[in-house]
């Protein structure tokens, strides 16, 4: 049996290759999410048992969070790759007052010696089961990812 080779067949095959790129690429993130404040605060906990508690206040705490998940937007952030703790002030990045970010900046106490560090999270999946993730690069769409378990 002889197999004939077209320019179609080879032009077919990378359109199949991106789309499935294309479709990988989409899988697990809900393109654009936001949440308000009030689907934020509650108790949010992640794997290990990593915790992040946002008040109505705009206020939060969090423990047991790995330091490897956590990228600051200063030069000092806490040393060593054990887990993180301490509170601070989150609020929406959006105007609206919905936002796919949460900016949280931390307060001295716990792993912080000063108030100077500040990061963020991501709405990875809104909805009934929202999810959020640290965000630890820019380019990629994952991070240590926390499940709200509790609501207000």
């Amino acid at each position: 049996m002889k197999v004939r080779r077209t320019g179609t067949a080879i032009a077919v095959l990378p359109c199949l290759v991106l789309l499935g790129i294309s479709a990988l690429a989409g899988c697990g993130t809900d393109e654009g999410a936001e949440l308000g404040s009030d689907q934020l605060t509650g108790v949010w906990q992640g794997a290990g048992g990593g915790t992040v508690r946002f008040g109505a206040d705009g206020r939060f705490e969090m423990s047991g969070i790995p330091r490897s998940a956590v990228v600051f937007s200063f030069s000092d952030p806490p040393p060593g790759d054990g887990r993180l703790s301490g509170g601070g002030e989150w609020e929406l990045a959006g105007s609206d007052g919905t936002s796919g970010t949460i900016e949280i900046g931390f307060d001295a106490g716990g792993s912080f010696a000063d108030d100077s560090e500040a990061t963020v999270l991501q709405v990875k999946e809104a909805g009934d089961r929202p999810v959020l993730y640290f965000d630890t690069d820019a380019d990629e769409a994952y991070g240590y990812e926390v499940r709200r378990v509790t609501s207000g």
